[in-house]
């Protein structure tokens, strides 16, 4: 599943879910994306945009966040683009730099940006400035 993550209108990236280590969660955003929330930094988390939504879904694919970071600094020597989904606060969250949380708290591993990583380092840095700006998350066409 891929999905398109715009803020004020202007699409910043493309996210590819992996549906089959979270269908159920997957099912969730077939039933109830497109929707719209408001984009915040993470700070204390490092370089990560997240915003909350009004899903309820089990762990998936649970990693510990320090884990999400090392396998994609191992895999890829960054952890930019990696995209979780935090159920306890509903929280869909996307890191965009070279600053991942080491925090051994569990965490949904949902899929990674397959496009328009600069864009989203560039609303990344943005939105550390600029918080509340308006997030629309959407299956792609």
């Amino acid at each position: 599943m891929h999905l398109i993550l715009s803020i004020d209108d202007a699409d910043i990236c493309k996210i590819e879910v992996w549906e089959d280590k979270v269908p159920q969660l997957c099912q969730q955003f077939r039933e109830k994306l497109p929707m719209t929330s408001m984009l915040q930094h993470g700070k204390l988390l490092g370089d990560l945009i997240f915003f909350t939504m009004p899903i309820v879904a089990p762990w998936e694919n649970k990693y510990l966040t320090e884990e999400v970071g090392a396998e994609r600094k191992a895999k890829y020597g960054s952890p930019a683009g990696g995209v979780c989904f935090y159920s306890p606060r509903q929280q869909f969250c996307v890191v965009y730099g070279d600053e991942a949380s080491d925090e051994p708290l569990p965490i949904s591993y949902i899929g990674e940006v397959v496009e328009g990583s600069l864009e989203l380092k560039v609303a990344g840095l943005e939105t550390w400035f600029d918080q509340s700006r308006r997030v629309t998350l959407r299956i792609a066409a």
